[in-house]
């Protein structure tokens, strides 16, 4: 896109670089008009591609060290934080998946989730393979990385075998059981405020996005 932009631009300028005077009365004047629209255009797409690439190196700062991370997803990555809500729906929330998508280019990343029963597993599987995030590409999970558990209390055990360098959770009794195992764990909840905080080995974040200082 940004490539495309200045190319336009580059032609425009040499268009009206070139030719004769007065030739361009008219059309002057809108070739004029999508030079600057081009400008704005180009400026506003370097400027955004420069906020994403600040935002993936902080990113990856955060998860500096982090070779293996787990996410259990309700309430982080998802919308629906309960078994229940998972039975009918999971929804994808943006900000989350495209942090999620930066930790699986820098990390190992399995997925969890608390579900009750084969139904939310296929609900919660459905969602994140429409979503993209599933799969064998750059910043993508492996497909075998997405685990679920029929209890909360089933996760605890699942996590100390994997025995990540990082667990993301949103439930807090879970990361009480954990915190004592791993090297480092996140708490997200909506009501930590803004940025991030949290004590000993345990942060506390409203969000990754939060927690990744966007």
């Amino acid at each position: 896109m940004a490539s495309g932009l200045a190319g336009l631009y580059n032609k425009l300028v040499q268009l009206l670089q070139t030719a004769p005077r007065g030739a361009l009365s008219i059309t002057g004047i809108l070739g004029l008009a999508l030079l600057v629209y081009g400008y704005l255009q180009l400026r506003d797409t370097n400027r955004a591609e420069q906020q994403r690439r600040e935002q993936q190196a902080r990113e990856r700062q955060r998860l500096a060290g982090a070779k293996r991370v787990t996410l259990s997803i309700p309430g982080v990555l998802l919308a629906e934080s309960s078994p229940a809500q998972l039975q009918e729906s999971a929804s994808v929330q943006l900000e989350a998946l495209e942090a999620v998508r930066e930790m699986a280019r820098v990390s190992d990343v399995y997925l969890l989730a608390h579900v009750e029963d084969d139904v939310g597993e296929a609900v919660v599987a459905g969602a994140l393979e429409a979503a993209g995030l599933l799969g064998a590409g750059a910043g993508q999970v492996a497909p075998h990385h997405l685990l679920c558990c029929s209890t909360l209390d089933g996760k605890v055990p699942i996590v100390r075998q994997l025995d990540p360098d990082l667990h993301v959770d949103g439930h807090a009794v879970s990361v009480d059981e954990l915190k004592r195992f791993l090297p480092r764990l996140l708490l997200v909840r909506e009501d930590a405020g803004s940025g991030s905080g949290g004590s000993g080995n345990v942060g506390l974040a409203s969000s990754l996005r939060a927690f990744f200082g966007a």
